[in-house]
């Protein structure tokens, strides 16, 4: 069963929704060029976009597993400034205001270091 409600009412339940964070065209092109750069030389094989009201997330998968790999974080702090995160697994690498200079940890070749 339907349920009707007038257009005014409709129009003041959508504004308190807050709508979802996303990555902006700079951003996404930041994102892609750090991407395809690793997929090319064979390290990376697939990504995938979250977003929701919170942050948005680009993750990124070495193999078809299930866990990502790299995760890139946009999340909104207190005055509605962006702030970016990268983690490794659970393990965060950086933190920072700016993308490219979160993006310059994933730039870097990592190394096996043996014990």
């Amino acid at each position: 069963m339907s349920t009707v409600v007038s257009l005014a009412d409709y129009k003041k339940a959508s504004r308190r929704i807050q709508p979802d964070i996303c990555f902006n065209k700079k951003e996404f092109d930041l994102l892609l060029s750090v991407y395809s750069r690793r997929v090319m030389s064979g390290e990376w094989k697939d990504y995938a976009i979250r977003h929701d009201p919170s942050m948005a997330a680009f993750l990124i998968y070495r193999n078809n597993s299930r866990q990502p790999s790299f995760t890139v974080v946009k999340r909104q702090t207190s005055g509605s400034r962006s702030e970016f995160l990268v983690y490794h697994g659970r393990q965060r690498l950086k933190r920072t205001a700016s993308l490219s200079d979160a993006l310059s940890v994933l730039k870097r070749k990592f190394k096996l270091i043996s014990n």
